[in-house]
């Protein structure tokens, strides 16, 4: 990491340049920060390494120097927090108010600079320097901010890739490369937990055990509340006989707090620590807000997936009541129905069958959606029209007819979903058209090739309110559960595919194969 512990001297003042020296020698002495001088030439040349300006903690510059355009670009370029000290021959206003439009901080006379070469400790350039620069400050440079930019990479795939079980582990593997990367000493992830802030990861190379946090005890918590970062260089001391307080070297870390937002709303706060005196640079405070941006998306994302694997439960539950404790009760009145066929009228008995059938049918759409984690399983090269067939064979309407148009093919599927697709079509027809409904299938084709296959009937079709919303759970029109053709939308969509309803001398479903089509071939 850059240490700015250099005091730059910019011009071609050669008398100038040694008053510079002697004076950051009478400042700080042998232990003070090292000097350096550029020509504005040099600066103009060398955009890197020794050229640049980056690990300096003061810039002192002759007034004719800040009027080249080099050196006014590269004063331009240094952080807002390092003075720079402009030597001037005559410290007139409107050289003054220039200079300072150039950026220079202050400014000393020319003339401080005895005919001895000797500085005193007198001479305004010591004290300006002396207040001004802090060499003790840390600051990342070019080379650190790109390396931490390469971590962050790695670090948004490692995070978004990890599973519910590893992201605590993740997350703190990521704070610990942040934190080696740029000599933090600590990193602490607090949650937004009832009315408190919790602690959830954590990192320090020597152990740490980080308090939970009321939201008011972070510094600025109105910046935090309305998502801005807040970066503290160092803490203030206390104030003496009404004065601005000072900054103490012992004082508590320099920090900077990153807000961790979710959909609007803020989850927590993420802080980054310091025991050093420390100079957070705008870019290296992006950096930060980029980690805090990385771990709130996966700590969001890993809670989605935990409320969803909550709720698979709690379907998987709901599904083994439905099959016990209704299915039972169902074979009981099937059974005894069976047995008293003989004893009732034709009518009667297939009303009763037909609720029988219902109710079965009911169950069994209600057992597919509640697994909507087995949506589709392995897909294969699927004969069409055998597994329409195949479908057919299991819906009970013997007056009802299936047609296949025209040859189909085969497409990459689950057959088992596909065949499940079909019956609830199927089912779908046969409730809305009829027992005696007339049933037609065949291929969708663009370009001569086949894109899609077609279910279409001779019923009354779909009520045109209904043809935006006939997809969605619940939409039914004749009684029926209205869960059957969400199903097929599910399963279509889980094969990425697309199906669209419209009416055409009754109700067709078109079942688009999308990015399959090409994989559609002759049986």
């Amino acid at each position: 990491m850059d240490r700015r512990t250099v005091v730059a001297f910019v011009g071609d003042d050669e008398s100038a340049s040694e008053r510079v020296a002697r004076a950051v020698d009478v400042a700080w002495g042998a232990d003070g920060p090292t000097f350096r001088a550029f020509a504005p030439s040099e600066l103009d040349t060398a955009r890197d390494g020794e050229g640049t300006l980056n690990a300096t903690c003061g810039v002192v510059v002759t007034a004719t120097a800040v009027t080249d355009d080099a050196v006014a670009d590269r004063l331009a370029m240094l952080p807002s927090d390092v003075p720079v000290i402009a030597i001037v021959e005559a410290p007139e206003t409107d050289t003054i108010r220039t200079l300072l439009s150039a950026g220079v901080t202050d400014a000393v006379d020319a003339g401080g600079n005895s005919p001895s070469g000797v500085v005193s400790g007198s001479d305004p350039l010591v004290e300006r320097l002396a207040s001004a620069v802090d060499p003790d400050r840390v600051q990342l440079g070019d080379e650190d901010v790109a390396r931490i930019a390469t971590v962050l990479l790695d670090a948004g795939t490692t995070l978004m890739s990890s599973r519910t079980d590893e992201i605590s582990t993740k997350i703190e593997w990521t704070m610990g490369n942040i934190g080696e990367h740029a000599e933090l000493d600590r990193i602490v992830c607090y949650r937004e937990e009832d009315t408190q802030f919790t602690p959830t990861c954590s990192w320090c190379p020597n152990g740490f055990d980080p308090a939970p946090r009321q939201f008011e005890d972070f510094p600025d918590p109105e910046q935090l509340s309305t998502f801005e970062n807040v970066a503290r260089s160092s803490a203030p001391g206390p104030a003496l006989d009404g004065e601005e307080p000072e900054l103490t070297a012992d004082g508590p870390p320099a920090t900077v707090h990153v807000p961790l937002v979710d959909e609007w709303e803020l989850r927590g706060v993420i802080a980054f620590e310091s025991d050093e005196r420390r100079v957070w640079s705008e870019e290296e405070v992006n950096l930060y807000r980029t980690v805090g941006d990385l771990i709130a998306h996966a700590m969001a994302r890993n809670d989605r997936r935990t409320a969803l694997r909550r709720q698979a439960e709690q379907l998987e539950q709901f599904s083994a009541v439905v099959s016990h404790d209704l299915r039972n009760p169902l074979n009981v009145l099937s059974g005894y129905l069976s047995l008293s066929e003989s004893d009732i009228s034709a009518a009667r008995y297939d009303a009763m069958s037909g609720a029988v059938d219902r109710m079965e049918t009911l169950i069994d759409d209600l057992l597919m959606l509640a697994r909507r984690g087995e949506v589709i399983g392995e897909t294969e090269p699927a004969p069409i029209e055998a597994i329409a067939e195949d479908a057919w064979r299991s819906v009970r309407a013997p007056d009802a007819t299936l047609t296949i148009a025209d040859e189909v093919g085969r497409v990459e599927a689950d057959p088992s979903r596909l065949r499940q697709a079909f019956e609830n079509l199927f089912r779908n027809a046969i409730d809305h058209g009829g027992r005696d409904v007339a049933i037609e299938i065949g291929p969708l084709t663009k370009d001569g090739g086949v894109r899609g296959v077609y279910i279409a009937d001779d019923g009354p079709g779909i009520p045109e309110d209904l043809v935006e919303t006939i997809f969605d759970s619940g939409v039914s029109s004749a009684g029926s559960s209205g869960i059957g053709l969400a199903i097929v939308d599910r399963i279509v969509a889980a094969h990425d595919w697309n199906v669209e309803a419209r009416n055409d001398d009754g109700a067709v479903f078109e079942l688009t194969f999308g990015a399959d089509a090409a994989r559609v071939a002759p049986s």
